[in-house]
C-alpha cells in the first residue's frame, strides 16, 4: 500500500487546532474528549499557540461585520429584514459546527483523504485504483477474503482490479456496494445531497438494511424518500467528470448545482428564494474555479450572487 501523504507541520497543526476548538465548543463534548485534548496540547508546544489563535478567531466570528454595500446589493432580492435574518442564520450555521463537521475527526480515522477542492488518485495494493473527490476520507481494509473500503465522508470512484475470490465492498454506514470487477462511484450522504452509487462498467450489488438491488452500467442507485433504494438511468460519465477537473450538469435544478459547487469551496452558499432553486441549469464548469462558475450562473440566470464574506455567498433573485 502506498504511503500516506503527510501535510506540512504548520498546516497539520492548524487543522488539528481548529478541530479541537470546534469539538470543545460542541454541547456533546465528553470528558474523554477533554483528556485527549490535554494529551494533544502536551505533545508539542506549538499546539497551545495554534489552539489559542483559533479559539480567538471563533469568538471573533460571532460578531463578524458584513459590509453595508454587500447588504445593500441584496435589498432588491428581499426585504432587508429577511436578508439580515437569513445572513445571521447562515453565519450561525457556519460557526456552530463547521470546523468540527468539516472532516477533522473523519480524517483522523482515514487512511487517505482530500482537502476541500482537492481531487486525488490512489493506487491500492491489490491493483485497484481509487479517485477521491473533494473533502473525502476513506479507510482501507484489505484481507485474504475481501477488500473493504469505508467511505467516512465525501465521494470516491473505484476502478476495481478483477479478483473474484475477494469481493470488493464499499460502505458508508447507510449502504454497501459490492463488485467483483467493475468501475463505479459511491457518494456518502451530506446535508444537501443523498447517498448514491453510480455504475460506469459491470454490475454492482447495492444493499441497505432493508433492500438488495443489482445495478447495471449506466444506472445509479439513490436512497429516496423513506430510505428506499431507487434505481434510475444516469449519465455516469458526466456525474463523475470531477475526475478530470470538470463539473457537468444537464438540466439539473439550481439548488443541486449550488450544493455541488459548495463542496469545492470553504464556507456556505445560501439561497434566498426557494422557488429559484428549481431553475434548470446546464453547463460545464471548472471545479478549481467555483467563483467563475457562480459568475457564469449570474450571467445566464435571473440570479444575483453576493459574497458577504470570504466564507458566505448569498444567491437571490435578480430584479430588473
Amino acid at each position: 500500500m502506498p504511503e500516506k501523504r503527510e501535510k506540512p507541520d504548520a498546516d497539520r497543526i492548524a487543522e488539528e487546532a481548529a478541530g479541537w476548538v470546534a469539538r470543545l465548543q460542541s454541547s456533546d463534548a465528553t470528558p474523554a474528549d477533554r483528556d485527549l485534548f490535554q494529551q494533544w496540547l502536551e505533545r508539542d508546544a506549538r499546539h497551545r499557540e495554534a489552539f489559542d489563535e483559533f479559539r480567538d478567531l471563533w469568538g471573533d466570528l460571532k460578531d463578524l461585520p458584513i459590509p453595508s454595500d454587500r447588504i445593500n446589493k441584496l435589498r432588491g432580492a428581499r426585504r432587508r429584514r429577511t436578508v439580515v435574518r437569513t445572513t445571521a442564520a447562515a453565519l450561525i450555521l457556519l460557526i456552530s459546527g463547521s470546523l468540527y463537521n468539516a472532516g477533522y475527526m473523519d480524517r483522523l480515522r482515514a487512511d487517505y483523504y482530500t482537502a476541500v477542492g482537492e481531487v486525488r488518485t490512489i493506487d491500492l495494493a491489490d491493483g485497484s485504483r481509487v479517485y477521491l473527490n473533494t473533502d473525502t476520507a476513506i479507510a482501507v481494509d484489505l484481507t485474504e477474503s475481501q477488500r473493504r473500503i469505508h467511505i467516512l465522508r465525501g465521494e470516491a470512484f473505484f476502478d476495481v482490479a478483477k479478483e473474484p475470490q475477494r469481493p470488493f465492498i464499499v460502505d458508508d454506514g447507510t449502504l454497501s456496494a459490492t463488485a467483483v470487477g467493475t468501475q463505479y462511484a459511491v457518494r456518502a450522504a451530506t446535508l444537501s445531497l443523498r447517498p448514491d452509487v453510480q455504475v460506469e462498467e459491470g454490475k454492482v450489488e447495492v444493499q441497505t438494511a432493508d433492500q438488495r438491488v443489482l445495478v447495471s452500467a449506466g444506472y445509479a442507485a439513490v436512497i429516496g424518500d423513506g430510505g428506499a433504494v431507487v434505481v434510475q438511468r444516469a449519465d455516469v460519465a458526466d456525474a463523475t467528470a470531477w475526475r478530470n477537473g470538470r463539473l457537468i450538469f444537464s438540466g439539473r435544478p439550481l439548488k443541486e448545482v449550488l450544493a455541488v459547487l459548495a463542496r469545492y469551496r470553504h464556507g456556505q452558499i445560501v439561497m434566498l428564494d426557494r422557488a429559484l432553486g428549481e431553475q434548470k441549469v446546464s453547463g460545464i464548469f471548472d471545479l478549481n474555479d467555483t467563483d467563475a462558475a457562480l459568475r457564469d450562473l449570474e450571467m445566464s440566470l435571473p440570479v444575483s450572487v453576493t459574497h458577504l464574506t470570504g466564507l458566505l455567498v448569498v444567491v437571490g433573485r435578480r430584479t430588473p
